[in-house]
């Protein structure tokens, strides 16, 4: 039986073939964004349910009482940096 050596000549055609796959890679990434062919917006990703179409639609009702809550939170911690307390800030009796 034969002892499998590591030599220098497998280590740097392993790493040749790694570096080309990365760079082919680098290299369309970088065309597709100089090109604008590669388009991704967050309408592609839409979720969608059986036997009930999209979810989370411009006219779901849902959809339009999450933005309302987000913007009342967001306004509020606007206002009102601080988170509330827990503890009893009033007067004790």
């Amino acid at each position: 039986m034969r002892k499998r050596t590591i030599t220098a000549m497998n280590t740097a055609v392993t790493f040749l073939i790694l570096t080309v796959a990365f760079t082919g890679v680098a290299l369309l990434v970088r065309v597709a964004n100089r090109t604008g062919s590669r388009r991704l917006r967050l309408e592609q990703f839409r979720m969608a349910a059986p036997m009930s179409g999209r979810l989370f639609g411009d006219d779901d009702p849902d959809a339009y009482r999450i933005r309302h809550d987000a913007d009342a939170i967001r306004t509020r911690f606007e206002q009102h940096p601080h988170w509330p307390s827990s503890r009893v800030l009033g007067e004790r009796r």
